[in-house]
């Protein structure tokens, strides 16, 4: 009934609205725009549902597609022909009544034909991608977050979408431990209220949620179930663990996504860190051990954090350990030539390393002050995850914000390809290798 008073009275304010002109050839101008803008929006609308396939689309009279669009367009030439000005106020007009119309909460059962605009346009891009090749040049971060309480941690989500840096698809997955028959819990409402909490925060990123029996077993079965047709998650990012015994967890996992060609990211964000400081220039610090031990992913997300607004103008620093002079000096031959050839603005410096000092030491004494620390992960042997969960906790001790990186992707060493055929490994050591 609202409805029908609203169109009412619409009606009533264009029909007076048309008699105050003062002619009838003007009135038949008006009135004819809006029934074109009426046949032509029906035609338009027609052939979106026709392109959309959506099963509810059950016209009594099949036409063409083609044929309704060419119609729609006709009516909108048709408009221009008898009056360009009239055709613009006409459409402004309907418009403006869409929009306000849009603002209040209707509930129509015949859906959005965007909505089925938008699937059919989907299907045919994944069906289209899922038979070309992918290449090295073309990979790009589609990250799956796993977050107990993606709420109250967003700001590991953030670095997420800074490093898909709107190049890449970010989802956030929350895991409930437990039986999906016993534990009541409604995932539904639970992604929504996800969704809600990071479109609040103007975070580009899709919510999950799943009841899994374990943390292990669940990370790995929905990384491998997450996405489709070559839109599959390729980077898996996890929040710091709060236990040693989370850490050594979190290294077996990294075993299993390594055999899913996914890398890993292990992220500890400081409590303290500021996302938007005006005038100060940011500083990202990479522990470099060459192309083929992490550094083309690591120097890949340090390029697009920088790409940022938030981040842009940051001081990207590369930083090796060398064993002696003469390795030293072959590091910053390889470095000083890289950076060009891969076209990322970045500074090197390669440390000898110091015989009375131990790796920590330096690592502390270089990056203390950066802003955002990267180091290299490694695949520890098993039996061994206890004691190289304890080597990351001395290692990212006393810093800031610190990510370490296992680049398991299918293009381990090509991420970034110089433009010189030459592509050798670093004589270098990294940190955390």
């Amino acid at each position: 009934r609202r409805g029908l008073a609203t169109g009412f009275g619409i009606s009533i304010v264009i029909a007076l609205g048309a008699v105050f002109l003062g002619g009838l050839n003007a009135v038949a101008v008006v009135v004819t725009m809006f029934f074109l803008t009426v046949y032509g929006a029906v035609n338009i609308v027609a052939a979106l549902e026709n392109l959309s396939a959506d099963p509810s689309w059950r016209p009594k009279f099949r036409v063409p597609w083609i044929i309704n669009l060419a119609g729609g367009i006709g009516c909108i030439i048709a408009m221009f022909l008898i009056s360009p000005i009239a055709s613009v106020v006409a459409i402004v007009v309907e418009l403006g009544i869409w929009l306000a119309l849009s603002q209040r909460e209707r509930t129509a059962a015949w859906g959005d034909v965007r909505h089925g605009a938008y699937e059919a346009l989907i299907r045919w891009a994944l069906i289209r991608m899922s038979r070309r090749p992918l290449a090295a040049r073309n990979w790009r971060p589609h990250i799956l977050v796993f977050d107990d309480d993606p709420e109250r941690h967003l700001s590991l989500v953030r670095f997420a979408e800074w490093f898909s840096q709107n190049r890449g698809v970010v989802t956030v997955c929350q895991l409930v431990v437990g039986d999906i028959f016993s534990e009541g819990v409604d995932v539904i409402e639970l992604q929504k209220k996800m969704q809600q909490s990071l479109d609040l925060e103007g975070i580009t990123a899709f919510a999950d949620v799943n009841v899994v029996p374990d943390v292990v077993d669940g990370i790995t079965n929905v990384s491998q179930a997450n996405g489709m047709a070559g839109m599959e998650s390729n980077t898996i990012l996890l929040g710091w663990p709060k236990e040693k015994r989370q850490m050594v967890e979190f290294l077996r996992i990294g075993r299993r996504l390594e055999h899913l060609k996914k890398s890993t990211i292990i992220g500890r964000i400081q409590p303290s860190f500021q996302f938007y400081r005006e005038g100060v220039t940011r500083t990202i610090h990479i522990w470099w051990g060459g192309l083929y031990q992490n550094g083309d992913l690591m120097l890949l997300l340090a390029y697009l954090l920088s790409r940022n607004p938030f981040w842009r103008g940051a001081r990207v620093k590369v930083i090796s350990i060398a064993s002696n002079e003469f390795m030293k000096s072959q590091t910053e031959q390889y470095l000083e030539k890289l950076f060009p050839e891969i076209r990322i603005e970045a500074e090197s410096k390669v440390i000898e390393r110091p015989k009375d000092m131990v790796l920590r030491d330096v690592i502390q004494k270089e990056s203390a002050g950066a802003d955002v620390v990267f180091f290299g992960l490694a695949t520890p042997q098993r039996g061994d995850e206890e004691e190289y969960a304890r080597r990351l906790e001395e290692l990212s001790a006393g810093l800031g914000t610190v990510f370490f990186v296992k680049n398991s992707s299918i293009f381990v060493g090509e991420l970034l390809t110089p433009d010189s055929p030459e592509k050798n490994s670093l004589p270098g050591t990294p940190a955390g290798k």
